[in-house]
């Protein structure tokens, strides 16, 4: 009798302690029907209100970006930037004689003043493709504006080592004057109106960016000389 209790208190205690079976995982009819359905809804997303949220074509966004772009790109062709004019070469009558000036690439006058605002053979051919652009958009009363790049090419003889890394207003108000002569002179109606100083808005490469642009280059013409 002792044994027959032993054995039920142990199939008890063994029915307490075994491990739940684990129910089976959804039918994938079940996971097809919802697949189904969330189709039918469409791609639409719902609002609190009611309405509908469309998601945009598949590159729409991608080609307002590039559209954008393409139309900035276009206006940074009527920059006049700064190496498209002779080199701004300023020189104190202190620090030379008259003698040793004439030995620079540009003959100095005796007295001082700032240098640099005749146009190169590119930069005249730049005014010229800026004289077409801005005559043909006056035909379709489009407003464009040329802009001549502010210098920070100029030296300062109040600084202890003269570097030639500073703004010079003067400098930039002739070498406007230069542009404006030269687009009225190629037929550009109120030229003066058109043509504004401003910092050159295209974003350049520093020093690390060029030196690696320059040996990708040499890496992808070396390649195609090769094959």
């Amino acid at each position: 009798m002792r044994a027959v209790q032993v054995n039920q208190c142990a199939t008890q205690s063994a029915a307490k302690t075994s491990v739940q079976p684990i129910q089976p995982a959804a039918s994938p009819a079940f996971a097809i029907m919802l697949l189904i359905a969330g189709l039918c809804s469409g791609c639409g997303i719902p609002l609190p209100g009611g309405s509908m949220v469309e998601p945009a074509i598949l590159g729409s966004k991608v080609d307002e970006i590039n559209q954008l772009q393409e139309e900035n790109a276009e206006l940074a062709k009527l920059i006049v930037y700064c190496h498209e004019f002779e080199i701004n070469l300023q020189q104190s009558l202190l620090d030379k004689a008259p003698d040793e000036q004439s030995t620079s690439t540009f003959r100095f006058n005796p007295e001082t003043r700032a240098r640099g605002i005749r146009l190169t053979p590119s930069g005249e051919d730049h005014i010229k493709e800026i004289a077409d652009f801005l005559s043909n958009s006056q035909q379709y009363d489009a407003h464009y504006y040329a802009v001549v790049e502010r210098s920070e090419t100029s030296k300062r003889w109040a600084t202890r080592h003269h570097y030639p890394v500073h703004r010079n207003p003067e400098l930039d108000a002739m070498r406007r004057l230069v542009v404006v002569t030269a687009l009225e002179s190629l037929g550009v109606e109120n030229a003066d109106e058109l043509v504004v100083i401003a910092p050159a808005f295209p974003t350049g490469m520093n020093a690390t960016e060029a030196a690696s642009a320059f040996q990708q280059t040499q890496r992808t013409q070396g390649r195609n000389l090769g094959n």
